[in-house]
């Protein structure tokens, strides 16, 4: 029904136009059947004159009638049809799935590490507390091949330090000969030199020893090395 309306609305002005034209026509028809029955002598010619009359008429009657019904139409159906609000069609959003997003499991933060154990020799009756950048040996390391004049590498920074002094051993006849000995704590650096050169080959015991500020031993690092000869 509202597109009738709307439609008979727009198109106004060309309906009117169009029932002027056929009220003009049938207005002229009108009038010339009158003056036809007007001037008719014989009743037959007076009956198809009256017919005429009647039948222009009609459509003049028919005519304004239109004219009326499309004045109601584009004046007040379609006025009220103009200010009617539109409601919006609601759109139903598709239920989607929600999606579960798995947060990794967290760790405990007061988780202590298990330390990796130390390269150290693990002889029975030799006690060995090598500690990185505390007491060490890093060169030449746990299991190394040296030969000739070894320079030894590593730290000691025990607490209460006093001095250090290393030694070596030969392996299973626990029986230390000083090498050397210094003063002032070592992080990463040189402690002093081993020579291999007269001794014999195979394998030995190789200790740094930490002393305290009153000449007591407090802590011993030992590794395991090869001594080899000395290429000529």
């Amino acid at each position: 029904m509202d597109a009738i309306v709307k439609f008979l609305a727009d198109l106004e002005v060309p309906i009117y136009l169009i029932l002027g034209v056929v009220a003009v026509i049938y207005l002229r028809r009108l009038a010339l059947a009158l003056d036809e029955r007007k001037s008719s002598i014989f009743g037959l010619e007076r009956e198809a004159a009256q017919t005429k009359v009647v039948s222009a008429a009609t459509v003049m009657i028919l005519v304004a009638l239109l004219a009326v019904g499309e004045f109601i139409v584009a004046t007040f159906l379609a006025g009220e049809l103009a200010q009617q609000p539109l409601y919006a069609t609601p759109t139903i959003a598709v239920l989607t799935t929600p999606t579960t997003t798995l947060l990794p499991a967290a760790v405990p933060t007061d988780a202590t590490p298990t330390p990796t154990p130390y390269p150290q020799a693990q002889i029975e009756g030799i006690e060995s507390n090598c500690q990185a950048e505390v007491l060490e040996i890093s060169e030449p390391k746990h299991g190394d091949e040296v030969s000739g004049v070894v320079e030894l590498i590593g730290s000691v920074n025990t607490p209460n330090f006093g001095s250090y002094e290393y030694e070596y051993s030969v392996m299973g006849q626990p029986n230390w000969q000083t090498i050397a000995a210094g003063s002032g704590t070592r992080v990463q650096s040189s402690l002093g030199f081993w020579y291999t050169t007269d001794l014999e080959p195979g394998d030995y015991l190789l200790r740094l020893v930490a002393l305290d500020n009153q000449g007591e031993r407090t802590a011993a690092c030992v590794i395991v090395v090869k001594v080899s000869a000395p290429q000529e």
